[in-house]
């Protein structure tokens, strides 16, 4: 059986996880669930991040700087959660 496509896995798993996740740890989730490994796949995840939060359906609640154990040293970590459009795009396509 073929996969959900990664961006509705990471919008599933923000929503089991409503005080949300950092982007390190969201990226860890998908690389294991895809059996995925490299900087090429956590960039991916990150870039698959960027554009559901420009989309609006995620919310940036907090951020920190890398002291280089996840992504790179002094690179912005950001945690998020899905936002409530987030959610309402997620009913509307059956990702519920």
């Amino acid at each position: 059986m073929s996969k959900l496509h990664m961006k509705g896995y990471i919008l599933q798993t923000l929503k089991q996880r409503q005080e949300g996740l950092w982007d390190h740890q969201i990226a860890q989730q998908v690389l294991k669930e895809y059996g995925l490994h490299g900087e090429y796949w956590r960039g991916n995840v990150r870039l698959s991040l960027t554009d559901l939060y420009a989309g609006g359906l995620l919310e940036e609640i907090d951020q920190a700087l890398d002291d280089g154990s996840h992504f790179g040293d002094g690179k912005v970590l950001f945690k998020f959660r899905l936002s409530p459009f987030g959610l309402e795009r997620m009913r509307d396509t059956g990702l519920t």
